[in-house]
């Protein structure tokens, strides 16, 4: 995994454009709609990041795809999705800085690392879901 001095970035399979000089946790395209065991993968590789992240105090951001989280791409993503979001909440309940973006398809890759910096600087931000879209920036309420 990448270090980055401002913490650990937990990114399930999803298509976003991000800026070359980024590090990232993980990058891969989307999950095809029967695939159980890339699900089984991910959450294996996102809980192993997040414990190494939390063991180290680092903040912790799940970069989410909007459309999982809706379950609009089929099963196996909205699983990953929303079990990563849980865990998330459940990192953020139990003290740790995690927060999560939902990522829109037609996100501007610029206002998704904008959001992402924001809540790795986090200033005492646990537990949020921002949306990060091209006509919305913004909390989900769900």
């Amino acid at each position: 995994m990448p270090d980055n001095a401002a913490g650990c970035r937990i990114d399930p399979p999803v298509s976003v454009p991000v800026d070359a000089g980024t590090m990232r946790a993980a990058t891969a395209t989307a999950l095809p709609p029967d695939d159980f065991e890339g699900v089984e993968t991910a959450l294996a590789d996102a809980f192993r990041r997040s414990q190494e992240a939390a063991l180290g105090g680092e903040p912790i951001v799940f970069v989410l795809s909007q459309e999982d989280l809706l379950g609009q791409r089929g099963v196996p993503g909205a699983i990953l999705a929303n079990a990563l979001l849980s865990g998330m909440r459940t990192l953020a309940a139990e003290g740790h800085r995690a927060n999560a973006v939902a990522v829109g398809a037609d996100a501007d890759p610029e206002d998704l690392q904008h959001w992402i910096a924001q809540l790795e600087a986090g200033r005492g931000v646990a537990g949020e879901l921002v949306r990060v879209h091209a006509a919305h920036v913004g909390k989900i309420q769900v």
